[in-house]
């Protein structure tokens, strides 16, 4: 998978679903992901943590409390670190949309 072909079609479909609305975009966006199969199959997201930087999405599930949490297998972290960094990709996609003219 190429992580910013698919950042871009995730937000041109949020864009879509949201019928244009930015901040309701960013919520599909996030469900999006979340329901992305690097975030729920720990064979995909382990795939994608070793094909794909996560320096964004490790940085940003840091902020938000730490990467690990108490019981977690290397499986569900790898979701989890997917999860965030394809997020944080989409984000940027949708915030460049949003810049253009």
């Amino acid at each position: 998978m190429h992580l910013h072909t698919e950042a871009k079609h995730i937000a041109s479909e949020a864009i879509e679903q949201a019928d244009g609305d930015f901040d309701a975009a960013r919520d599909v966006l996030h469900e999006m992901c979340d329901g992305h199969e690097v975030a729920i199959y720990y064979h995909k997201a382990i795939q994608f943590c070793a094909d794909q930087n996560t320096s964004d999405g490790d940085q940003w599930l840091e902020d938000c409390g730490g990467i690990a949490q108490p019981g977690d297998t290397f499986g569900a972290i790898a979701c989890r670190v997917a999860f965030a960094t394809l997020l944080c990709e989409c984000e940027k996609v949708l915030h460049e949309v949003e810049l253009e003219p």
